[in-house]
């Protein structure tokens, strides 16, 4: 028998074996969101420099919840803002959606901050004297201004009340954030990061101030955003069970991915 031949009943005994097949995973290869090259961040300390990032290479891929994990002090943090354009690297490149990003002029950087990322704190930055309603509508008068905003009111209120309801809080549209647990403060920051329809979204240990109850619920809610809007959501976290629900995960060592 020929080389061709027993090739070529190879693969049709092993496409004629379903169960076979099964016992093989397959993963689709998902088009790449951001990128990072050779990523160097230091700080200074009065008269020290101290490294922070030394030549950090990631791919994140698109539409996927991409953990970044490491113990206090690895640079998880300073990886995001990064990312998010929040800083400039000292070395290195990062690439967003086929394009060069960290050297952009500043407008441009605010411009990708205001359409293209949203970003969630450990602390939630609510303003305490407005309602969980105009929290989450505040991005919009930014990025609007005055007299845009009020044009477009009716939709941007409609468009807050749905968000505010998918992260299980319309019954506090009202309430200001001393009248919220939290986990509700988070769950409207994320509702509010979500106004502008982001493409990424960029959370730096959002659950970090929550009890393991609320932690588990905002997780949950972002991995329900990640599926439901095909959200590519970047997490840093330095909880090993929240990494686990991640479809990636990113590992920082001493400023090095593991």
């Amino acid at each position: 028998m020929s080389d061709t031949i027993r090739r070529q009943k190879s693969m049709a005994n092993h496409e004629s074996n379903p169960e076979r097949n099964s016992r093989i995973p397959l993963r689709v290869a998902r088009p790449i969101a951001l990128r990072g090259i050779g990523i160097e961040k230091s700080y200074r300390k009065r008269n020290v420099e101290v490294p922070v990032l030394k030549g950090v290479d990631l791919e994140i891929a698109l539409g996927e919840f991409t953990a970044i994990v490491g113990q206090s002090g690895s640079g998880k943090s300073t990886l995001l803002h990064l990312l998010g354009t929040l800083d400039a690297p000292d070395a290195g490149e990062i690439w967003y959606d086929q394009q060069r990003i960290d050297d952009l002029p500043s407008r441009q950087r605010d411009h990708l901050r205001n359409r293209e990322f949203g970003l969630i704190f450990q602390f939630y930055h609510l303003l305490p004297e407005l309602t969980v309603l105009e929290n989450v509508l505040v991005s919009q008068m930014v990025q609007l201004g005055v007299w845009g905003y009020y044009r477009r009111r009716k939709e941007n209120v409609a468009r807050a009340s749905e968000l505010i309801e998918r992260v299980g809080l319309s019954h506090r549209l009202k309430h200001r954030p001393s009248q919220l647990s939290g986990g509700e403060m988070q769950r409207t920051a994320i509702a509010r990061a979500l106004m502008s329809r982001p493409r990424v979204l960029l959370a730096d240990e959002p659950t970090g101030n929550l009890d393991r109850e609320n932690g588990s619920r905002v997780l949950e809610t972002l991995l329900d955003l990640c599926r439901e809007e095909q959200l590519t959501v970047v997490m840093v976290t330095h909880d090993e069970q929240i990494a686990k629900s991640a479809d990636a995960v990113v590992r920082l060592v001493d400023g090095r991915i593991a």
